[in-house]
């Protein structure tokens, strides 16, 4: 099935159908679901969280396995790019010592190996091909947990068992006359996930088996989300459910605010976040004007402090942007809509590339002097 669903994307145009694209934004049409973490957790080979007499669960240990980011199509997305291991399970740690799951020191006093993965999915909505479409959805939402959800219940691979076909506009058509729009608006667009996967690892250390004991998936939405940023948020949605069954898929809003990752024991390791400017950004503070051949106007605005905007004033439209010197060579990110502007400063000129979703496109900026048309600041 992957293999089919690897060949099937490459078949689809470089401007996939609903994609967001910065000649075209899309600043609206995001539906409530995909506001929401997606959350599906199960239990498994009889595993069971024991309670203490005060209604608290039993204090589990465990120590991090390096699942690392699961394969896709390529593409640049400045929130997921950068993200490491290391930074993962920092931010983890703490919804995990929340639910009195605690990293160990020594292996004989481990109870369990959570294997972490994350990844990007690339969403039916990208094509107008109805069969397509389904195989994609379906293959999504056997990933993500979603294939609990109404019409995907008792569905099998094709590729496995031949006798059973779901592909195509009934398919299709059923799963909206179920009533599950929310499910189908969320799993077909391109979704951020982690998904823990927990071992015995007494089991795995002395005697070399795999013993499933619980397995975690949640997800939200990439649009106007950003990966790196709203980690913490989505394992504190998903933490409820760790070491336990969601009987289903459970969609809770993604919290606000400041995450506590409490005093959970964890490796010494430096966050893969960058939350400020970094280098000297005298040289390219101001106002700058874009042009392109293939794209709109665009404005960068730098102030003083290192606050920046990427815009694009005939659409009226400006996003926050942070934004990184080294020497020369200044980077331009935009969470939550997938960009990255990567350039060359040489005195009043920066000139580079715009990428989104990976779709390149080479810019031009000049500095100019006049007010930047849509800066919010």
């Amino acid at each position: 099935m992957k293999a089919c669903l690897l060949i099937c994307l490459a078949a689809i145009a470089a401007t996939p159908a609903g994609a967001v694209q910065f000649d075209g934004i899309n600043i609206g049409g995001i539906s409530e679901s995909e506001k929401l973490t997606a959350v599906s957790s199960s239990a498994h080979n009889g595993y069971v969280r024991t309670r203490l007499a005060d209604g608290s669960f039993r204090p589990e240990t465990f120590a991090f396995g390096n699942g690392g980011v699961l394969g896709g199509l390529n593409s640049s997305d400045p929130t997921f790019d950068g993200v490491k291991f290391e930074y993962m399970t920092r931010m983890l740690a703490g919804p995990l010592a929340n639910q009195k799951f605690y990293a160990a020191d020594l292996p004989e006093d481990t109870n369990q190996l959570i294997m972490v993965y994350w990844g990007t999915t690339f969403g039916g909505i990208n094509t107008q091909d109805g069969v397509l479409q389904d195989q994609i959805n379906y293959a999504n939402a056997k990933l993500l947990g979603f294939d609990s959800e109404g019409p995907f219940q008792g569905m099998s691979d094709p590729a496995a068992d031949p006798s059973h076909a779901f592909m195509g506009n009934t398919f299709r058509a059923t799963f909206l006359n179920h009533v599950h729009g929310d499910v189908m608006s969320a799993v077909e667009v391109n979704r951020y996930y982690v998904i823990l996967r927990a071992y015995d690892f007494q089991e795995a250390w002395k005697h070399k088996k795999q013993k499933l004991l619980w397995e975690t998936r949640f997800s939200l939405s990439e649009r106007r989300h950003d990966f790196e940023r709203e980690v913490p948020a989505m394992a504190r949605s998903a933490s409820l459910y760790f070491g336990q069954d969601s009987y289903g898929l459970v969609m809770k809003p993604v919290p606000e605010g400041r995450v506590d990752i409490g005093d959970a024991r964890v490796l010494d390791v430096s966050s893969a976040a960058e939350d400020g400017p970094t280098g000297d950004l005298s040289a390219v503070v101001g106002n700058w004007q874009g042009k392109s051949r293939s794209l709109p106007p665009l404005t960068i605005h730098i102030d003083q402090d290192g606050r920046c905007t990427l815009g694009k004033p005939t659409r009226d439209w400006s996003a926050s942007a942070r934004v990184t010197l080294n020497g020369r060579d200044v980077t331009l990110k935009v969470p939550g809509w997938g960009m990255i502007f990567e350039g060359t400063v040489r005195g009043d000129r920066i000139t580079g590339a715009l990428t989104q979703y990976g779709h390149k496109n080479s810019v031009t900026f000049s500095r100019d002097t006049a007010p930047v048309a849509g800066d919010t600041h």
